[in-house]
């Protein structure tokens, strides 16, 4: 089974994330970062992994814009969807999931979680740390992955069918 994780990252939080889950999907996963590289023919994959994180409610536009420029493609293959989120209500980070990912893609996917994420105030700019803390009415970094549920989507993603 070839697979790709093709994900995008403001901060390195989907980045991290994806990692991880390439080591728990085994055989020949390649990563593809749509902030610096072209998104490629996806062709040669058995599964296609998309990632991304929400920023003021949406997910990156070059995440978005694969999504839909690939759409027939993505389709036709198995299919994980995943976003780092860090809401901390799981109905409401359920929500950025749903609004994330365009509706037929969702009912497609294999896998779809939300599997962690990271606030880094020095990595950001100025805008985005006065957002958060206005936002979160916190200051400090946070970092949480999920990893029984990278495990989990991976499974997923491993079986036959």
């Amino acid at each position: 089974m070839k697979s790709i994780i093709i994900y995008t990252t403001k901060y390195g939080s989907v980045e991290e994330a994806a990692k991880r889950l390439q080591k728990q999907l085994g055989g020949e996963t390649e990563l593809c970062n749509l902030m610096r590289e072209r998104g490629p023919s996806l062709g040669a994959f058995d599964t296609v992994v998309l990632g991304g994180s929400v920023y003021i409610g949406r997910v990156q536009k070059r995440l978005s814009q694969f999504c839909s420029a690939h759409m027939r493609e993505l389709l036709g293959k198995k299919v994980g969807l995943f976003l780092c989120a860090g809401e901390p209500k799981e109905d409401a980070r359920q929500k950025e999931l749903e609004n994330a990912f365009p509706p037929e893609l969702l009912r497609h996917a294999a896998a779809k979680d939300v599997l962690g994420y990271a606030v880094r105030f020095e990595k950001m700019n100025f805008f985005d740390r006065f957002i958060m803390k206005k936002v979160s009415g916190d200051s400090a970094d946070k970092e949480e992955y999920y990893d029984d549920r990278i495990a989990t989507f991976a499974g997923v993603l491993n079986k036959d069918g």
